[in-house]
């Protein structure tokens, strides 16, 4: 599976649609983290967690092509966006779906459980995404990385995180079976 199957998979996964960019972002890297066989973009940090310029890419190129809406939500501090499948997006997703379908199931999953764990909410899953990015970053692969360096850590990449911030991200990544983290 590609990025654009990935998204299209994501989108489908959660009635068609889902609130705000980042979110996307945050999914499709936790998929690619926990789903063999999908073809994904490379991520580097950035303020709101991993990002890919490739995925903001392919999400332009499926607004331009009409496999997506990308909708304006007005907003006090910025305006968000939702992204939902058109028909045409839809139909991709039905291949995808058909063609894919253990990965689709997978994804499935992976939205589910975020979805109940944290509602698709973005802070939650920036958290979850910067706190396996910086596992899978961190040079003592054996290490098992405490509260209190994953704050210094991400002060290290510019993110500011909080020990709630952490608990949170633990929380879901957790969720996922992606890791085992102790706090002190």
């Amino acid at each position: 599976m590609d990025v654009y199957e990935t998204v299209e998979s994501i989108l489908d996964s959660n009635n068609g649609e889902i609130v705000g960019r980042t979110a996307i972002h945050k999914l499709v890297y936790l998929s690619n983290k926990t789903i063999e066989g999908l073809t994904l973009p490379v991520y580097k940090p950035h303020y709101y967690g991993p990002y890919s310029p490739e995925l903001s890419l392919a999400l332009e190129k499926m607004v331009t092509y009409s496999f997506i809406d990308e909708i304006k939500i007005p907003g006090k501090m910025h305006e968000g966006y939702k992204y939902r499948l058109t028909p045409d997006g839809q139909d991709m997703a039905n291949h995808v779906k058909s063609t894919f379908p253990t990965e689709y199931q997978k994804i499935k999953y992976l939205v589910s459980t975020c979805d109940k764990f944290c509602k698709l909410k973005t802070a939650p899953l920036s958290y979850a995404a910067k706190m396996y990015f910086m596992l899978e970053n961190n040079p003592d692969k054996e290490k098992v990385m405490d509260y209190d360096d994953a704050i210094k850590t991400a002060e290290k990449l510019g993110w500011e995180l909080t020990p709630d911030d952490v608990s949170q991200g633990v929380g879901l990544l957790k969720e996922l079976k992606l890791v085992n983290i102790v706090k002190n």
